[in-house]
């Protein structure tokens, strides 16, 4: 049976990317597989933006530092999702790659796209932090794979023995 076959159908393949050590492992781990002929990528990296209550605290020049800096690092999340999708498209010349840096919480937004594209996988790192960092920090990765509607990979970060 062809590789074509294998699926039926188009397999849809969405990678959650940031700028993180264990995402970089997330996404070598895609590139280093062979997948049927007919997938497609979908590469998402979510900006969530500090929310807007609170903010009269800040004088008017720290408020527009924030700005700023939110501004920059929506930027660098562009540019970084740019080389992303080069890659992935220079490695499976022959398939639909496409991205986007969305807008809000990382969960639900990840969890929202998966639904509104179809994807049959969802690939993404995980920080693997345990204890008191995770209780504070939360777990992406813990979160999409629980809401998710499709299957959920995770690439965890290797801890050194």
């Amino acid at each position: 049976m062809g590789q074509d076959r294998v699926w039926g159908y188009s397999m849809k393949v969405l990678i959650a990317v940031e700028e993180s050590e264990c995402s970089r492992r997330a996404l070598q781990s895609v590139l280093d597989r062979t997948w049927p002929a007919n997938c497609q990528f979908r590469l998402v990296n979510v900006f969530e933006p500090i929310p807007p209550y609170g903010t009269e605290m800040y004088t008017p020049h720290a408020a527009e530092a924030v700005i700023q800096a939110e501004r920059e690092f929506l930027q660098l999340k562009k540019d970084r999702l740019a080389q992303d999708i080069a890659q992935v498209k220079n490695k499976f010349a022959d398939f639909d790659v496409s991205g986007e840096v969305l807008t809000g919480d990382v969960r639900r937004s990840i969890i929202e796209e998966a639904n509104a594209w179809g994807a049959d996988l969802i690939i993404l790192g995980s920080h693997g932090r345990k204890g008191f960092s995770k209780l504070l920090l939360g777990s992406v990765a813990e979160g999409v794979a629980g809401h998710a509607d499709c299957s959920v990979e995770i690439v965890k970060e290797k801890k050194p023995q």
